[in-house]
């Protein structure tokens, strides 16, 4: 039995071993080109990061879906599912729809980003990381200003700062960003002077000089992260300017912004510095530019609405629905070669699965046949073992039988001048003496008429002889007895005999009968006990 089992094993280790969103964001300050974490992930499957963050912007429930996965299939580990689960809450554009799978009011989706990136402020591996502190005080300060929590985004870019400070030198950049988030803040809670002066400063220290690009010693160098953070310190002054009807001064403000995106389109590799929040490709950095642009041009509109500037406001007014038009489009086409590209991912992914069933399934049907062989083998060298040893057992009474009766042959035969005057246990053994010697028990039609007409008794006598003098039931019982015994020995002496013939022989008019009670005496078919039982001589010795 132990062997089958290691053979299973060994079976079973062989078969083993056989078988894109835009928006508004804390990652990018205020870029759409968010969607690429801190906290990447290279598996080339549906379920990662970056599949999830790229379209988050307008399908955040099957961004959610995928972070979910992505934990299940071991791509990104839950505390990152867990910190980009919050950036979707934060920043999605699909507000109305967020609010309504969390089942809670308007804008809860903001409170739920909010609660999990306090807890991930606690988290272990963020307080000893300052990359993913960063990244978790970037997203709870975006939540802060877009739940309008003044104190809380005032307290949460100054936590930000502080850690920008503490990279060195790398995040100069990200800390002049964050300086306007204090700078507006300010503003908003009522030190307007304070807060301009800020915002001012981070203006200048972010405005490039004559040679911006040029690789000079003392000259700072102007690339994609300065050009994002100077365009967010741009946007929150005009809030400013415009939240105090100062229309006018926002004018040059949003100009400036244009002419920047207008510099970055004509000299994209100028720009280049590989920080996260620069577009990863020709059609993100196109979306960047046309969401910035319109955001621009909405400023001046408002701004020449105001100023009742008529001419000016409908020429931008016609620049922005050219704009919107094309990009409406061209996001149009985007979406769709998207779905398409996530449909083939999940055919695909679909066609691996069934195909890793199937192989499952047939491991297993194989594995059960196997088994089911295994234990059909097994139980067959039982059965034959058992039947060997039973057979034996048989053989060998059947053999003191035989020669207990060669010799009573060599004996005058019994006499009884009266049977009647004989005992029910002297009678049996004479009337079993002269049916054994004389082979009656062989005759089909040999029975109690036979025994009462040849030995002058009466029905009751021979039943009670054979009850009670023999132990048997009946004679009936007692001539199928002697018969099985007589098959079992033909059976050994005559192993070329038919069972059919053997049936006849012993006095059995049916073999199908002779077969069944064979089985129910001696527990062994007739055709088993001949192949178990040991041959005519072994069983005579």
């Amino acid at each position: 039995m132990r062997r089958i089992f290691y053979i299973l094993y060994l079976f079973v280790a062989a078969l083993m071993t056989g078988c894109t969103g835009t928006g508004e964001g804390a990652d990018a300050g205020d870029s759409p080109s968010k969607g690429r974490s801190a906290f990447r992930n290279g598996e080339d499957t549906i379920y990662t990061l970056d599949a999830a963050m790229n379209i988050y912007g307008y399908q955040p429930t099957r961004a959610l879906q995928i972070l979910d996965s992505a934990v299940i299939v071991g791509n990104i580990s839950k505390f990152q599912a867990d910190i980009s689960r919050a950036r979707v809450y934060s920043s999605s554009l699909m507000n109305d729809q967020l609010d309504s799978l969390l089942g809670g009011p308007k804008n809860i989706r903001l409170d739920s980003a909010r609660i999990v990136g306090e807890r991930m402020l606690r988290h272990d591996s963020v307080k000893s990381s300052l990359e993913r502190r960063k990244d978790v005080l970037e997203i709870l300060t975006y939540t802060a200003r877009m739940r309008g929590d003044t104190i809380g985004w005032m307290q949460r870019a100054l936590e930000l700062v502080d850690v920008c400070h503490q990279q060195g030198a790398g995040a100069e950049t990200d800390a002049l960003r964050t300086e306007a988030e204090i700078g507006a803040s300010l503003c908003f809670m009522g030190k307007r002077e304070e807060g301009m002066a800020k915002l001012d400063s981070v203006i200048n220290c972010l405005t490039p000089g004559p040679y911006p690009h040029a690789e000079e010693p003392g000259v700072r160098q102007f690339r994609f992260n300065e050009l994002d953070a100077l365009i967010i310190a741009l946007k929150r002054k005009i809030a400013i300017l415009s939240s105090f009807n100062q229309y006018a001064e926002t004018l040059p403000l949003s100009r400036r912004i244009i002419e920047q995106l207008e510099d970055y389109e004509a000299n994209p590799d100028a720009y280049h510095d590989s920080t996260k929040r620069e577009p990863a490709d020709k059609a993100k950095r196109e979306d960047y530019i046309r969401f910035y642009r319109n955001q621009a041009q909405n400023f001046l509109t408002a701004a020449y609405s105001s100023l009742i500037e008529h001419s000016d406001m409908l020429e931008t007014f016609e620049q922005i629905e050219t704009s919107v038009h094309d990009a409406t489009a061209r996001e149009h086409i985007a979406r769709y070669d998207a779905l398409q590209k996530q449909m083939e991912a999940e055919r695909q992914h679909a066609t691996i699965i069934k195909a890793n069933l199937t192989i499952a399934a047939i491991a297993i049907l194989a594995l059960l046949i196997l088994a089911f062989a295994l234990v059909v083998i097994y139980k067959n060298r039982t059965i034959s073992r058992k039947n060997r040893i039973l057979a034996k057992q048989i053989a060998e009474t059947v053999n003191s039988k035989k020669m207990y009766w060669e010799e009573k042959l060599t004996q005058a035969p019994p006499t009884a001048s009266d049977p009647n005057a004989l005992s029910d246990e002297q009678l049996f053994k004479y009337l079993h003496e002269v049916i054994v010697r004389e082979k009656l028990f062989l005759s089909p039609s040999f029975g109690r008429q036979s025994v009462m007409e040849r030995f002058n008794l009466s029905k009751e006598r021979v039943g009670a002889v054979f009850s009670k003098g023999g132990k048997y039931a009946n004679m009936s019982n007692y001539i199928q007895h002697i018969r099985l015994e007589y098959a079992a020995k033909l059976l050994v002496e005559q192993p070329d005999t038919s069972i059919v013939q053997i049936a006849a022989d012993s006095g059995f008019s049916s073999c199908a009968y002779f077969s069944d009670r064979f089985r129910q005496h001696f527990g062994i078919s007739p055709s088993g006990f001949r192949q178990s039982a040991p041959s005519t001589s072994s069983a005579v010795s």
